[in-house]
C-alpha cells in the first residue's frame, strides 16, 4: 500500500487529497476499502470511484479521499482498513499509516496600523415607530390587494386536471427539466444538487410516507435500507447524496459530467425503488 497526501497544515475548512495506491499481480485481487463518512476531527468530503491501471505488467488499484477539519489544533489522521480478497487465498485485512495534520487559523496582520477608540458622539433621536407602523400597514394593504386579485385570477383560469402525476411520474419530470437545466448551463452548482436532492427526497417521502424533506443524508440513507436497494445502487444513491452535501456545506465544484453522474445514480435509485414497489 503506498499512500499521499498534498499537504498537512491547512486552515479550518481547507480540503486535503490523500490518495491511496496497491500494485497487485493481477486482476483476480481485488480491494475494498472501508472509508467512514466521519472521523474524529476530520470530516470525508468526497471519495472518488476506484481507478484501475495496468503500470509495467502489475494491476494497480487506485482511490482518492477528500476530506478537510473544522477543528483547530494538531490531530492524528487514524488509520483506515482495507481488505484484498482473492478466489484462492483467505481474505487480508490490513491498515493504513496515521498522519499529523495541523489545522490552524488565518493568522493576525501584526503590521496593521493600530486605531484610536474614539468617544461616543451623542446625536439627536428621533421615534421612526409610527413611522414605519403606517408604512407597514400601507404595504400590507398593497400587498393583500394583490394577493386577492391573484386568487380571484387563478380561480377563474385553473385549468381542469384529467389526472395527477404519480409520484414517480413527477419525479422523472422534474430530473428531466433538472438535466435541461444543467445542459444549457442556466443554474448554479448549488442550485441543482439543492433541487436534486429535493426532487429525491420527495419522491421517497411519498414512497416511505414520512417527511423526508429536512432529513440529513445519513437519515435518508437509513430510510432507504428498508426499500431493499441493490447495494450497488445504495452506494452511489450515498455518493451522489454527498455530493450535493459538499456541495452546500464545503463549496465544492463538481464538473459538469459529475453533475450528470449523480443526476443519473439518483435517476437509477428512484427506477429501482419503482419497479420493486411494483412487485409488491
Amino acid at each position: 500500500m503506498q499512500t499521499a497526501v498534498d499537504k498537512k497544515d491547512i486552515l479550518i475548512g481547507e480540503q486535503i487529497t490523500y490518495q491511496f495506491s496497491i500494485n497487485l499481480p493481477d486482476q483476480t485481487y481485488k480491494v475494498a476499502f472501508n472509508i467512514p463518512d466521519s472521523l474524529s476531527h476530520f470530516d470525508v468530503v468526497q471519495k472518488t470511484a476506484v481507478d484501475t491501471v495496468d503500470k509495467n505488467g502489475q494491476y494497480q488499484w487506485q482511490q482518492k479521499i477528500i476530506f478537510t477539519s473544522f477543528d483547530s489544533g494538531s490531530w492524528t489522521f487514524p488509520p483506515l482498513s482495507y481488505k484484498i480478497n482473492h478466489l484462492n487465498t483467505a481474505s487480508q485485512v490490513l491498515y493504513t499509516d496515521t498522519f499529523r495534520v495541523n489545522v490552524g487559523y488565518m493568522p493576525l496582520d501584526k503590521n496593521g496600523t493600530p486605531r484610536d477608540i474614539k468617544s461616543i458622539v451623542e446625536v439627536e433621536f428621533f421615534d421612526w415607530f409610527w413611522v414605519y407602523v403606517g408604512a407597514a400597514i400601507l404595504v400590507g394593504m398593497v400587498l393583500l390587494f394583490f394577493i386577492i386579485r391573484y386568487i380571484i385570477k387563478r380561480k377563474k383560469n385553473k385549468p381542469v386536471l384529467s389526472n395527477a402525476l404519480s409520484a414517480y411520474e413527477e419525479a422523472m419530470e422534474a430530473l428531466a427539466q433538472l438535466q435541461k437545466a444543467n445542459e444549457n448551463a442556466s443554474i448554479s452548482t448549488k442550485q441543482y444538487h439543492t433541487s436534486l436532492a429535493t426532487i429525491f427526497k420527495n419522491y421517497c417521502s411519498k414512497k416511505s410516507k414520512a417527511n423526508l424533506q429536512s432529513s440529513t443524508t445519513a437519515e435518508v440513507l437509513r430510510t432507504l435500507q428498508n426499500m431493499a436497494l441493490q447495494a450497488t445502487t445504495a452506494a452511489q444513491t450515498a455518493e451522489a447524496l454527498q455530493t450535493g452535501d459538499a456541495v452546500k456545506f464545503a463549496k465544492y465544484h463538481p464538473s459538469y459530467t459529475e453533475n450528470e453522474v449523480a443526476l443519473s445514480f439518483l435517476k437509477n435509485t428512484i427506477n429501482e425503488i419503482e419497479q420493486s414497489s411494483l412487485k409488491q
